[in-house]
């Protein structure tokens, strides 16, 4: 089992986040399963597993999950929503938000954020380009995952093709104290090298891992 937090580790650690989305491999009773073979990695400490939000109940039992989304209401009328509280109950205490696959509004996380703030509530913003990160900034972002739409799932990674707008991502991030991760066809050790020597502070991954043949041995392989 994961037991040290990725949110407060001491060394500021490069961090490895997996998001499960919602494949074949990675729902059902597949999510445990996967989520166990992960357990034996050695770097466990600096890896968040994204669960699908039908799995976030998992948080009591893994230490090392985030939710895929989260809205910014509270306790109730609103049918459908995911609320904080009910995720920090279950044991998670993060979340993806704004990823490409699942976007809102300005306002929203905007609002969302506020509400973060209030419950100690981690979140990962995910943005498209320089100018919606500089956008998440400005409201106060913690943690940006930037990710070009275009090679998302891709066998071409962000840091092979756009390394020039990684590295002025980070100095934009560094100006309001924020860190950034990068994602979007991360496939292999160099990727991870190339993005880390640019100044990112983590790495957002998923098919290539939940997909893999051997997901452990996919996720082992991009540690450094």
């Amino acid at each position: 089992m994961f037991y040290r937090s990725f949110y407060y580790t001491v060394d500021n650690m490069f961090q490895t986040i997996v998001n499960l989305k919602a494949y074949n491999e990675s729902t059902g009773k597949n999510t445990e399963i996967l989520l166990k073979t992960f357990n034996n990695s050695e770097s466990s400490e600096n890896i968040k597993f994204a669960v699908p939000l039908t799995k976030t109940h998992l948080g009591n039992h893994f230490k090392n999950l985030i939710s895929q989304h989260v809205d910014p209401e509270t306790y109730g009328p609103y049918t459908g929503h995911v609320i904080m509280e009910e995720l920090i109950s279950s044991g998670i205490k993060g979340s993806l938000l704004n990823h490409s696959e699942r976007r809102v509004s300005k306002p929203i996380i905007r609002s969302t954020i506020a509400r973060a703030e209030e419950l100690g509530f981690k979140l990962i913003i995910c943005s498209k380009d320089l100018e919606e990160i500089r956008e998440v900034c400005d409201m106060g972002a913690d943690i940006i995952a930037y990710e070009p739409t275009e090679l998302i799932g891709g066998k071409i990674s962000v840091a092979t093709a756009k390394p020039h707008i990684i590295e002025q991502a980070v100095a934009l991030c560094d100006k309001y104290k924020s860190t950034l991760l990068v994602g979007a066809g991360i496939n292999n050790k160099k990727d991870v090298e190339i993005s880390k020597g640019l100044g990112a502070g983590g790495i957002l991954v998923s098919s290539g891992v939940v997909k893999s043949k051997d997901p452990f041995h996919s996720l082992n392989s991009l540690m450094i």
